[in-house]
C-alpha cells in the first residue's frame, strides 16, 4: 500500500504541476500564497481514493484528475484556515510554517478562498463533463459546505473546555468535519464514473468509517507522538481545550475502537473481492500509520 500511495502521489503531482504551470495568475502575492497552500506536501490521501475509485470502475486515472484536484484543493484550504489564530491557531504544518505565518492571516483567508473557488473551477472544466460529472460536482459541493465539512467545522468551535463534548458529539463532529471529505473524493469519484447505486451506498459507509479511522488515529497520535515526527504541533486540542475521542475513551479504548471502525469497513467491501482489495488494504494502512 505504502508503494501505491507513492505511486498515487507521483500522478497527482504531476496532474498539479500541470495544472498550476498552464493557469498563472500576476496578482500577488495571493497566487504564491495559493501555491503554498496546495503545494505544501501531505499524504495526499483523497486524490488517492480518487484514483482508487476510478480503478473499482475499471476507469484510467486520468478518467477522476479534475476530482482529484478539485478535492484536494478544498482540502488544502480547509487546513489553512485551520491553522487560523481564530481556528486552530497552529504555526506548523507538515513540518513547514502554516500559511498565515507565511503571508499574514488576511492573505491566509484569501489563499483558503483562492483555493475553494479553483477547486469547483477545475471540476466544472472537465472535459468529460457530463450528467454524472455534474451529479458528482454536486455531491462534493454537499459535503464541503454547511451539511458535510463545514457544518463540522462549526461544531468544533463549539468544543471548549468551558462544554464536556459526549462521546457522540465527538463521533458526529469527526464524521462530518473529516468523513464528508473523505467522502467527496471516494464517492464524487464513484459517481463520475457511473457506479451503481448500491455501490455508492456501500462506498459511502466505508468512507465515514474511514474518515474516523483517519481521524482517531491523529487524535491518538497527537497524544503519543512528536512535533518531529508528525511535522505539526502536538497536544493542540489540548492546549485549546478541546476533547476528542482519547480524552473520552482512553488510549486503550481509542485504539479498539478503531480495530471496530476497521472490522466494519471491511464489512462493507468485502463482497466485492478483487475490486475492492486495495480499498481494504488501504484502510488497514491507515490504522498503522504513524504521522
Amino acid at each position: 500500500m505504502k508503494t501505491l500511495l507513492e505511486k498515487y502521489k507521483d500522478i497527482f503531482s504531476k496532474q498539479l504541476n500541470n495544472y498550476l504551470q498552464n493557469n498563472t495568475c500576476d496578482i500577488q502575492p495571493i497566487f504564491e500564497a495559493a501555491r503554498y497552500g496546495i503545494e505544501n506536501g501531505g499524504k495526499r490521501i483523497r486524490p488517492a481514493l480518487c484514483y482508487l475509485a476510478a480503478e473499482f470502475c475499471s476507469k484510467d486515472e486520468s478518467f477522476v484528475k479534475t476530482i482529484a484536484l478539485g478535492v484536494e484543493m478544498i482540502h488544502s484550504y480547509s487546513l489553512v484556515h485551520d491553522d487560523l489564530p481564530c481556528m486552530d491557531d497552529d504555526e506548523l504544518r507538515r513540518g513547514k510554517p502554516t500559511c498565515h505565518i507565511v503571508y499574514g492571516e488576511g492573505m491566509a483567508v484569501l489563499c483558503g478562498d483562492a483555493l475553494f473557488n479553483t477547486a469547483f473551477e477545475v471540476m466544472l472544466s472537465d472535459e468529460n463533463f457530463d450528467q454524472n460529472a455534474l451529479k458528482a460536482v454536486r455531491y462534493i459541493a454537499r459535503n464541503s459546505g454547511i451539511n458535510g465539512m463545514i457544518g463540522g467545522q462549526c461544531i468544533d468551535l463549539s468544543n471548549v473546555s468551558e462544554r464536556d463534548f459526549t462521546l457522540e458529539e465527538i463521533k458526529k463532529l469527526n464524521r462530518l468535519k473529516t468523513s464528508c471529505l473523505i467522502k467527496a473524493a471516494l464517492v464524487g469519484s464513484l459517481i463520475k464514473c457511473g457506479a451503481s447505486e448500491s455501490e455508492i451506498a456501500d462506498m459511502e459507509s466505508y468512507a465515514e468509517r474511514l474518515g474516523e479511522i483517519f481521524q482517531v488515529v491523529d487524535d491518538i497520535l497527537d497524544k503519543t507522538s512528536t512535533s518531529e515526527i508528525l511535522g505539526k504541533d502536538v497536544n493542540q486540542d489540548g492546549a485549546n481545550g478541546k476533547r476528542t475521542v482519547v480524552d473520552i475513551m482512553g488510549l486503550d479504548g481509542a485504539k479498539e475502537y478503531v480495530k471496530k471502525l476497521h472490522a466494519a469497513a471491511v464489512a462493507d467491501l468485502s463482497k466485492y473481492g478483487e475490486r475492492a482489495k486495495n480499498l481494504i488494504s488501504l484502510c488497514g494502512y491507515l490504522c498503522e500509520r504513524t504521522r
